[in-house]
């Protein structure tokens, strides 16, 4: 027998920062559905259009991707619970730029990565936002043969379908060579 439910219950899901520029000053929010596509060339992520972090991205088109670890919870509730318009959140994290000059990215996070805004699309309240990603980084002890190993990055994701809560992801249950199997 299944359960029914009203809405989505795809879960987990990743919990990212946004970074944007406004202003000259780096902002980052909490985007909690952000999905690869594209064969991960790109990435759609919807925001609400009254959220701050939507000025930069209308005033630079570029925007970063951190994925921060599970040692970063309490910063991410900072982002998620405050706006930009009344509280500097850069002064969180200390924040780098790649090849993009105007989408911030934050170092302490393991995984990031710069977009260009390729397209906006308006379905009121919200706008869906897709990005073209430029260039990834990783941290360096991370990576090995060119490989992310995700295991070690302390990863955590947020679910919808209950409890709304964040998990901790890490441990591998299948190899590349399972898969060709």
């Amino acid at each position: 027998m299944k359960q029914e439910f009203d809405g989505n219950i795809l879960s987990p899901l990743p919990i990212v920062l946004l970074g944007t520029l406004i202003d000259e000053r780096p902002n980052y929010c909490v985007i909690g559905y952000i999905s690869p596509f594209d064969f991960g060339n790109h990435v759609f992520f919807s925001l609400y259009k009254k959220r701050y972090t939507r000025v930069g991205i209308q005033e630079n088109k570029t925007f970063s991707v951190n994925v921060p670890s599970e040692d970063l919870i309490d910063e991410v509730n900072i982002c998620g619970s405050k706006s930009g318009r009344d509280t500097d959140k850069s002064i969180l994290f200390e924040t780098f730029y790649g090849e993009l000059e105007t989408a911030p990215m934050i170092r302490e996070c393991p995984l990031n990565m710069e977009c260009r805004v390729t397209d906006i699309l308006d379905y009121d309240p919200n706008e869906g936002i897709v990005g073209k990603v430029i260039k990834s980084y990783a941290n360096a002890d991370l990576v090995k043969d060119d490989i992310v190993d995700m295991r070690r990055a302390g990863l955590f994701a947020w679910t919808i379908a209950g409890d709304f809560s964040f998990y901790r992801l890490g441990e591998q249950i299948t190899s590349e060579s399972d898969a060709e199997d």
